[in-house]
């Protein structure tokens, strides 16, 4: 008697489990395509996976590598939107790749970098690196600290 409540037990369990997995996953999809596309002064940026290596899409189809691993997004906004902060007249967008730590799956390792366009031209800052999980768009201060201006 004690197998068969074992065994309904274990039933219910995976069938919530699976349950609760699939409106997250409907609802991840779409934020996370729409944070790895970003308008820049009218020019459609996408962010795309180069063999587990994360690369910025320019307009001219040329890739510009951001030396970081896939997955990486752009900073979103509250409405999930890729962010665009402007200094002057600067465009600045942030590309972020963050991963839980594999010694406590409690933090997270970050690294990013932020592109400006400057002169028409895009300039990717260095790389920053960090032991937060770097949610929402962050200060200006990453965005603008990462170049020489």
């Amino acid at each position: 008697m004690i197998r068969v409540h074992h065994f309904a037990f274990i039933g219910c369990l995976l069938s919530s489990l699976s349950a609760c997995a699939e409106p997250q996953d409907q609802i991840a999809t779409p934020s996370v395509a729409a944070a790895q596309i970003v308008s820049i002064n009218g020019q459609l940026l996408t962010l795309e996976n180069d063999q587990q290596r994360c690369v910025l899409r320019k307009p001219d189809q040329n890739i510009l590598p951001l030396d970081m691993p896939w997955p990486c997004q752009f900073t979103v906004d509250q409405q999930g939107k890729s962010h665009v902060e402007t200094f002057g007249k600067v465009p600045i967008v942030i590309v972020i790749h963050t991963a839980a730590d594999p010694e406590n799956s409690d933090r997270c390792r970050s690294e990013y970098r932020a592109i400006r366009q400057i002169n028409g031209q895009l300039e990717p800052s260095i790389i920053a690196r960090g032991g937060s999980c770097m949610v929402g768009t962050g200060d200006q201060k990453n965005y603008t600290g990462l170049f020489i201006w």
